[in-house]
């Protein structure tokens, strides 16, 4: 194994997916890579085509600045678990086809996801990004309860 991709939308799955890829690479002695997909956010459709210009740049703006501030998380998160060199970056589009397109750009070996995000049905059994990842992705998928 040479690559693992952790994805977080900084949820406390996602924390806890995180630490467990951590240890992981560090174990291995491989990269690791965590990103963070902007959208996904539960938005119907048609709203951000409907907003003002004025009023989508400041949306986005606001989404940037989250995802930074996720990621900056993590990277600590991963510095004190002792892990060095780790990559993260920033993605937009759906999180599951975003997060596969991204695994097969950087031609990751495994996927590891929390079993539920942040999303509106945290109610269920296994979050739909965690469950659309195990279902389509052509690589391992690790979900961390």
């Amino acid at each position: 194994m040479k690559r693992i991709l952790v994805v977080t939308d900084g949820s406390e799955g996602a924390t806890r997916a995180i630490g467990f890829a951590a240890d992981l690479a560090g174990r291995l002695n491989c990269e690791l890579r965590v990103l963070n997909v902007i959208g996904g956010y539960e938005l119907p459709g048609g709203v951000m085509r409907k907003m003002l210009d004025e009023q989508s740049a400041w949306f986005d703006d606001l989404l940037a600045t989250n995802s930074a501030a996720i990621l900056r998380r993590a990277q600590n998160q991963v510095s004190e678990l002792g892990l060095k060199g780790t990559i993260l970056e920033s993605r937009r589009g759906d999180p599951a086809s975003t997060t596969i397109g991204y695994a097969q750009e950087k031609q990751v070996d495994i996927i590891v996801v929390g079993k539920r995000g942040n999303g509106l049905y945290q109610t269920l059994m296994l979050g739909s990004i965690s469950q659309k990842l195990v279902t389509l992705a052509p690589m391992a998928v690790l979900v961390v309860p």
